[in-house]
């Protein structure tokens, strides 16, 4: 994949340098948040499994399909197998993703406005710092998950379609939908607009029906070939995760509205105003460009598909990534229009202007404060405490069940209930109204989970305290048909083991399982 879009090696130095300052201010940007999710362990889970002889499976002997990445999970297999972190393999295999997606960005520039840059390469250069520059794509790069690799097959199967590769573009199509499960939709809206007319390309540059063709129909073989193996292997055509998190379309569009706007408020609107501007500029002529068009088409569609699904609970935009550059390059094809970028000084301008739009919400709003939130101890910093503690005091195969199921879960190899049902199908096919307000973590069966006894409860997500509880743990409202059933009082008592740091953690234990004092 040639991701150079000049010949020559003069100008191959400038585009090189560019993409190494943009990706290292990405980085910085990038490790100002400190940021891991939770639910990356639960892909490192899937693969420490898969290294160890057990298959694709997050409890030994249970085919259920809880990760969402497929991808992912298997690159974090090849990390493990080779003896490195899987959180430090991720992060460096991201990296070099968001290079990557990066290196491609001046290239989409000229396909969209060929015209207007044909001897400059200042537009592109912009759409790199913009993107690196841009909280959300930032804070995901390093969290732990597929996401930037997402977003790179994103750009490569718009490059393609945007240069009529249709191969090319079926190929990339492949990728993102073994990456999640939002890539089929992707990839076939790629692949029809590979087979449409370019007003950039020549007719002559289509070739043969039969050449035009070949990609539609390796992506349709490969997606038929990956879903045969999907329902062969777990029994369902789409992921438990999706089920987990779907079933209620007025709920889902609860969270997903305000998510939507929220993402309107703090990058949307000052892109499209400026977009606005722009226009207003330079001339309605690029905007009307077929490509120009139908990018700006796509992110629309991913917007609403956004907005149905309910959004993202977990901070920073997560779910509008994968287009952010595209709406980000769009954005600069069309300033490229005007004479705003035809000169260094006048592009610097703009791109600080710009930077004063994007970069706000990289430190202050909703969705920052949700990513400080979720490092804090009564989130992830407790869940590490747990975990470790865990897996020191308790014996190997015990049982739990709890509500964050990432990386206690890895830590301890215990067989997990998650109360969210991402790896419990008899959850996530429970149809339930979505009421409480948390996009993905609506449906739990507090009924199911007490019938299989498990050896250990966390209540109260994970309770971490300065000496043992006296009293009772605060509820999280789904975790009120647990600890309100009279078998859970009859079967369970609260015990507190120590942790790093002088702390305890509070938690149920079965009260005919038997461990040794601290």
């Amino acid at each position: 994949m040639n991701l150079n879009p000049n010949t020559d090696r003069g100008s191959r130095i400038p585009w090189l340098i560019w993409t190494g300052i943009s990706l290292a201010i990405l980085l910085a940007h990038a490790l100002s948040f400190r940021f891991v999710i939770d639910d990356a362990f639960i892909s490192f889970r899937y693969a420490q499994n898969l290294v160890d002889g057990h298959g694709l499976v997050f409890n030994i002997g249970e085919r259920v399909e809880g990760y969402s990445n497929l991808l992912y999970v298997l690159l974090s297999a090849v990390g493990i197998r080779l003896g490195v972190d899987p959180l430090l393999w991720g992060r460096i295999w991201s990296t070099l993703a968001m290079g990557g997606l990066l290196a491609m960005l001046p290239g989409i520039v000229r396909l969209l406005a060929p015209e207007e840059n044909a001897h400059r390469g200042l537009p592109g250069q912009v759409a790199q710092i913009l993107t690196a520059l841009t909280g959300a794509v930032a804070c995901w790069m390093l969290a732990g998950l597929e996401t930037a690799f997402f977003g790179l097959f994103t750009v490569w199967a718009w490059r393609s379609a945007l240069k009529r590769q249709t191969i090319l573009t079926g190929v990339a199509g492949l990728l993102l939908i073994l990456t999640r499960p939002e890539g089929p939709a992707l990839a076939f809206l790629f692949s029809a607009w590979s087979l449409l007319p370019s007003d950039a390309l020549s007719v002559g540059y289509y070739g043969s029906n039969r050449k035009r063709w070949a990609g539609p129909i390796l992506l349709g073989l490969g997606t038929a070939a990956f879903l045969l193996w999907r329902h062969s292997y777990f029994g369902w055509w789409l992921p438990n995760t999706y089920y987990a998190k779907t079933g209620d379309l007025a709920g889902q569009l609860n969270t997903g509205l305000p998510y939507s706007l929220n993402f309107l408020k703090w990058y949307g609107a000052g892109i499209l105003i400026t977009a606005v501007v722009a226009v207003m500029r330079g001339g309605p002529s690029l905007v009307f460009r077929r490509d120009m068009h139908l990018t700006l088409s796509l992110v629309l569609i991913w917007s609403a598909y956004v907005t149905m699904v309910g959004g993202d609970m977990l901070g920073m935009f997560r779910f509008f990534v994968p287009v952010l550059p595209m709406l980000l390059t769009w954005l600069t094809a069309l300033l490229s229009g005007t004479s705003w970028l035809s000169k260094p000084r006048n592009a610097l301008l703009v791109t600080a202007i710009l930077a004063l739009i994007l970069l706000p919400a990289s430190f202050q709003g909703r969705e920052r404060r949700l990513i400080s939130i979720h490092m804090t101890e009564a989130n992830l910093g407790g869940w590490f405490l747990a975990g470790d503690a865990m897996a020191k005091k308790f014996p190997a195969g015990s049982s739990i069940a709890l509500g964050p199921a990432g990386y206690i879960p890895y830590v301890t190899g215990f067989k997990t209930y998650d109360y969210y049902g991402l790896v419990v199908p008899a959850i996530s096919h429970k149809e339930i109204s979505f009421e409480q307000g948390y996009a993905g973590h609506e449906k739990h069966d507090g009924d199911y989970l007490l019938s299989q006894l498990p050896d250990f409860f966390l209540i109260g997500n994970v309770d971490i305290t300065d000496g043992p509880r006296k009293g009772l743990i605060p509820l999280l409202e789904s975790e009120k048909d647990i600890a309100f059933d009279k078998r859970f009082g009859q079967n369970y008592e609260m015990i507190s083991i120590p942790v790093a740091g002088g702390k305890y953690l509070n938690l149920f234990k079965r009260r005919d399982k038997f461990i040794s004092r601290p």
